[in-house]
Formats: structure tokens, C-alpha cells, sequence
């Protein structure tokens, strides 16, 4: 099909929209806005195009832990690829810039109220609800790379809720932000060495397992009960680190806590980090999440 590639903008329900069941949500907004779907197709996995098409971002611009998120992030669940036509453009307004502003800001603490990703809690930049392209001539790159030689589906944009709404039901849906995760985590790391706690230990422990969510997600939380273990304890640098980005995104060194090997120590304790705990911890030790009271 022939595309006005000025009034058609590139998007993706991201993974994270869909696991949450917002990935419909995400699109009314952006119907609401005037931008009609014309094109769409499911994405099951890593588009086997994305290294060329990242090159220069991978070699020049990018450190290599941010892609290794973005890899991360395909491995983690489909996404969807969108075309959407401005149908209601604004004068002095192009339609890519419109859509950024629809969307708003990928940093959770510059997101402005009344856009997508902060009406629909975003978690941080790699978490983000959805992306689009930021310009006419990204959107039709993009396109090719995510859509391949087939290209995107077209037709009765029924079918395209019906896509997504399978999608979304191919998941329990997923409540928890950010605290709710750490926090998560952090009770059933009590619970796994609770046998190895010292008295004061189990008082300061009993202490943030009844301060709920927000006691147990507190930043330093988990380092004032990794000061009470025994010495040199395995899971002393997982309780510690309040995965709170670490680094900013402009040093490309490892943080101080790797997710992957912390993954093996907790499995020795018999705690399991299940998907969404994995990549919101992930991502969240490089950008910083958003937190309770933004």
C-alpha cells in the first residue's frame, strides 16, 4: 500500500503494555487523538533485522548494557507493531511530533499528567508502554525492520482488537508497579533465611513485613536488614541495593548487582524471580523506576 510516511507514524505496543492489559488502552488513546490504525502485525520475537538496523546506536551512541535491555525486553513478550495515520492534524504540528506528545516523556519523573505514559504508569524508559518513531523517515525504516518482507496486516481494524485483546488474555494480568515488586522480592528473601536471622534481625524484619509494600520498598530498607546477616552472607548484595539506577546511562559499566547472577543465588534460597520481577528489576538498576507519589 502507498503510505504518506508525513502523516503516518510507526508505533509498538511494547511488552510491558500488554503483560498489564493496557495495550487497548494505549491505542483508544491514541485513536482518541485522531490517529487511525491502517496497519498492524504481532510480534512474537526479536525482529531478526535489529542488529543492522541499530548498528551506529550499538557502536557509537548506545553503551551495550542499554541494548542488552532492549534484547531483554523482546525476550520477555510480544509487542505489536502499529501504523497509525493522523487523521486530525494540527497546524505547525507535524504528526511524529504529535504523537511524542500524546505519548510523553519515557523518564517517569518528567512524564507530564494527561499522557499515555503517565496516566497508564509507565515503569521507566525501557518500560514504557509503548514507542513511536521520530520522524517520517524513522517511521518507514522502522517499519520495514519490525514488519519484514510481509508487512503489516490491513483490513478491518476489528481484527486488530481481537488481536489484542488475545494477546492480553495470554497473561494474568499484571498489577504491580515497581514497590510492588521489590517489595514482593524482598518478603520472600525474608522468608527463605529467616532460620538465619538473629534476634534483632527477626524484630527489624517483623517490623518491615508489617509495614506492607511501602516499609518494604523503602530505599535502605533492605540494606539495614543486610546489616543485621551474618557476615559475607550470598544474598548481602541482593538485599542491599535499592535498584534504583545505579549508573547513570552515560557510564557504560556493569552495576553493582547483576540480575542474572543474583537470579542463581536466589534460586540456592529457593526464591524465584518470576518474568515481570526479572525485567522491572533489570531495567529498573540502570533507569530509574517510578516510584510510589509520582
Amino acid at each position: 500500500m502507498g503510505i504518506d510516511w508525513d502523516r503516518t507514524v510507526f508505533a509498538l505496543v511494547a511488552p510491558d503494555a500488554l503483560v498489564r492489559h493496557v495495550g487497548g488502552d494505549v491505542v483508544r488513546r491514541m485513536r482518541a487523538e485522531g490517529f487511525t490504525p491502517v496497519g498492524w502485525k504481532p510480534l512474537w520475537r526479536r525482529p531478526a533485522a535489529l542488529d543492522a538496523f541499530n548498528e551506529r546506536n550499538i557502536n557509537q551512541v548506545w553503551k551495550s548494557y542499554l541494548y542488552r535491555l532492549v534484547d531483554r525486553l523482546f525476550a520477555f513478550g510480544p509487542a505489536i507493531a502499529l501504523l497509525m495515520r493522523d487523521d486530525a492534524p494540527v497546524a505547525g504540528l507535524d504528526s511524529h511530533e504529535r504523537m511524542r506528545a500524546i505519548k510523553g516523556a519515557s523518564q517517569p519523573e518528567l512524564v507530564k499528567p494527561g499522557t499515555i505514559r503517565s496516566d497508564l504508569d509507565s515503569t521507566n524508559i525501557m518500560l514504557a508502554l509503548m514507542h513511536s518513531s521520530d520522524t517520517a523517515a524513522e517511521s518507514a525504516q522502522e517499519s520495514r525492520v519490525f514488519t519484514g518482507p510481509e508487512g503489516l496486516a490491513t483490513g478491518d481494524v476489528a481484527d486488530l482488537w481481537a488481536l489484542i485483546h488475545g494477546m492480553e488474555l495470554g497473561f494474568p494480568q499484571e498489577r504491580r508497579g515497581f514497590d510492588g515488586v521489590l517489595a514482593g522480592v524482598r518478603a520472600r528473601v525474608i522468608g527463605a533465611i529467616w532460620d538465619e536471622l538473629s534476634a534483632p534481625a527477626r524484630d527489624l524484619a517483623r517490623t518491615l513485613l508489617s509495614g506492607g509494600v511501602a516499609d518494604l520498598a523503602a530505599a535502605g530498607a533492605g540494606a539495614k536488614l543486610a546489616d543485621l546477616l551474618p557476615r559475607s552472607h550470598p544474598l548481602d548484595l541482593f538485599l542491599r541495593d535499592d535498584f534504583a539506577a545505579h549508573a547513570p546511562p552515560d557510564i557504560d559499566q556493569s552495576p553493582v548487582l547483576d540480575v542474572d547472577r543474583a537470579r542463581l543465588l536466589l534460586g540456592a534460597y529457593g526464591v524465584r524471580l518470576d518474568g515481570w520481577e526479572d525485567i522491572v528489576l533489570a531495567t529498573s538498576l540502570r533507569f530509574p523506576p517510578r516510584r510510589a507519589g509520582y
